[in-house]
This record gives C-alpha cells, structure tokens and sequence, in this order.
C-alpha cells in the first residue's frame, strides 16, 4: 500500500508502470477508486492461485495504490474509476479474482493490513478526479418476478437468467431491448432508477455498522417495490474483501438474513471466490455448517479461473455439489485474454448457462465502459453477446 498526496499521483502511475511485466497469469479488469473527503484513494486488487496437479493452491491478494490525504470513506460509482489492463501471461495457469467497486450505499472498509508477498504490480492507466456521490434512492421494479420460496433449497427464477451488476444505473438502459435479461444488482442495498422489467436484488455487502444500519429498512423497501431475492455478503472468503470467517457470516446470515427474512423473499448464501485452501467452496462449506437452521435459497459463486469453458463448467458442477443441489448465481464471472477471447468463451457457455439446471442466474462482470459497454449506454462486442446470443 503507498501512500501520497495528490500532486504525487501522477509520479505514483509512472513508477509503477515499470512493474507491469511479471511471470505467470495476471488479468486485471478494474480498479477501485475511493473519495475519503479530502482524499483520493485508488486500488487493485490482484489475486493469484497457482494450479498444481489439477487443483488451487490459495490466492494471494495483492493490493497496488493509495493515495491517501485525510477523511472518511465516501464511494465515487464506477463510471468513474474502471478500468482495464492485463499484465502479459506466459504459459502458467493461474486463477485471478476480480475486485468490484463497493456498494454506493456505503463505502468498503479499507483495509488495515495488507499482504507482504507481492505477486503482481500494475499501475493505473488513468488518474481520475475525485466526483461527488449523489444519494441513492429506492428503484421500484416489476412486481411480475418470481415467487417467493418459503422454505430452504428451493428457488424459481425466470426463464430469463442473464442479470447485470452495475455501479452506474444510467448504463442499463443499452440493455432494456434484450429478452434474456431480467435482474440487476450493484453491490448495495438501494439503487437509482434502473428500468422497471429488471428485478432489482439488494445485497449487503459486509457485517459493518456501514452496511447494517441500513439494511433491514432497505431491502424491506426493496422486496414492498418487487425484489423477490437479497443476497449476502461478498466475498468474505477474501482478505480485501467483507473478510468473514464462516462462523462470523453465518452469525450475521442469521440476525440479517434469514430471522428477518425468511419467508418473505428468497435469501442467497454469502458469494464466494474460487479461489483453494480454506477459501472458496472449502469456506462455503465450513458456512453451510455453521448456519445451522438457516433459509438459504440460492448460492451465488465467482469465477475468474481464466480457464476454458469446460474448465469452468466443470466448476460450477463443483460448486452445486458443494451448495447440496441448491440453485447456484453465478453473480460474477469472466472470460481471460483478448475481446476475441472473451466473446468466443462467452458464445461457448452461455448456451450451457441457459441450459443446466444447476444456474439459476448469471451476470457477466459487468455493465461499464471498457466491459459490457464501449460508451455510456451503448453496447460492446461482449455486451452484445451477452444480451443477444442464445
């Protein structure tokens, strides 16, 4: 982590570009970018986890800049702050988690130590300015979703399973014309206007006071407007990320989640990365052990494996196995190398997301510029696909 004042921003961003090039397999797809007041803070996060003899060893996250001046945390959306770079690969698979922006409803913890093993590198392409948050308010959504499970296991979603996160809600607009999209979701509890056929799904992001105070009243607000399902913290199983251990989330499932929900909408379980070691689906089962008595209705799972399609197939087999045949969202997932790439693994899977049984809903990561989006609301080849290939 650096730390430097604004003046030095531009210094930091050439430094650091001399650092770019690395053994091994590095995608990085987006930064994060923080307004603390007075303050600019921008990180990536980069996690590595090397294959050996078919199986993961743990990630290790690596966090690359900051800039930091005085304040407290207040979240810029990502409009403003993504971006993409890639750090060349050579022929060493590896397994790379990409960090999303933090809800608009509250901004992520920064956190308070920090990997000492540097793996990767990469200095921002851009210095963005520092943009003002404008609160976020309630999206009334079709009322047409699908019913509400009552009981644990169970799921129903629509025929539709194609979903968008987003932090800027202005962009979905470059989507309303496609009929296999039907919900979205921004890492946070409230949202601005998003159009009206997509199902909004809240998310609380972590168990701080940041995140909780708010929720009960949010996604009570959420579910009388149209939202069927909520999901739970993201990413607990990552340092950089809400950073619970199974018994922590299960704990906070039970006081958020499921004693003030259950019944009333369809409750997802933590969504975790996949990465090996205790992370992963090794973390979602110690978490379906803890939460004894619980109504978990779907698993949400990541996946930037940088893989085939079969590889990540083969995954997703995996974790159905793990969630005891519930109904699994993939809320974040992402092909590796080229736009040519993506789009050919995006045309190899999305068939076979449409068709299993085990995917109730996906989103590819995500609705922006440089990803879904080449400009404001107009589409890219992969948003293309994404909304129209079938």
């Amino acid at each position: 982590m650096r730390s430097t004042t604004i003046s030095n921003l531009a210094v930091l961003a050439s430094s650091l570009l001399v650092k770019e090039v690395f053994a091994g397999r590095y995608d990085v797809r987006k930064r994060d970018l923080y307004v603390v007041a007075d303050t600019i803070i921008v990180t990536e996060e980069v996690t590595v986890t090397q294959e050996v003899d078919g199986s993961y060893a743990t990630g290790v996250p690596v966090p690359v800049g900051t800039i930091t001046i005085d304040g407290t945390p207040v979240l810029v959306p990502a409009s403003t702050a993504a971006s993409s770079t890639a750090v060349p690969s050579s022929s060493t698979a590896g397994a790379v988690f990409i960090e999303e922006t933090a809800p608009t409803s509250a901004p992520a913890p920064i956190p308070t130590t920090t990997s000492t093993t540097p793996v990767a590198v990469v200095a921002p392409t851009t210095t963005e300015a520092p943009a003002s948050v404008a609160p976020t308010t309630l999206q009334t959504v079709a009322s047409s979703a699908a019913p509400v499970s009552t009981s644990t296991g169970s799921t129903t979603s629509s025929s539709a399973k194609r979903g968008l996160a987003y932090n800027d809600a202005s962009l979905l607009t470059g989507f309303t014309s496609s009929d296999t999209i039907s919900w979205a979701y921004n890492w946070g509890s409230s949202t601005a206007p998003i159009p009206s056929k997509f199902e909004y799904v809240p998310l609380l992001w972590g168990t701080g006071s940041s995140f909780t105070n708010n929720w009960i009243s949010a996604a009570t607000k959420a579910i009388a407007a149209g939202s069927t399902h909520l999901m739970s913290f993201n990413e607990p199983d990552l340092g950089t990320q809400s950073n619970l251990t199974p018994e922590e989330a299960a704990a906070g499932y039970k006081t958020y989640m499921s004693t003030p929900f259950a019944g009333k909408a369809q409750l997802g379980s933590p969504a975790v990365t996949n990465g090996g070691g205790t992370m992963g689906l090794t973390w979602l089962s110690n978490f379906f052990d803890a939460c004894t008595g619980c109504q978990i209705d779907f698993v949400p799972i990541h996946w930037y494996n940088g893989g085939t399609a079969d590889d990540f197939m083969a995954y997703i087999d995996q974790a159905f196995v793990t969630s005891g045949g519930k109904p699994l969202w993939v809320t974040e997932f992402q092909g590796s190398g080229t736009t040519a790439d993506q789009n050919a693994f995006l045309e190899a899977v999305i068939p076979q997301l449409d068709a299993s049984e085990k995917v109730a809903r996906y989103a590819y990561f995500m609705a922006s510029d440089g990803n879904l989006l080449s400009s404001g609301s107009s589409l890219s080849v992969l948003g293309e696909t994404f909304a129209s290939f079938a």
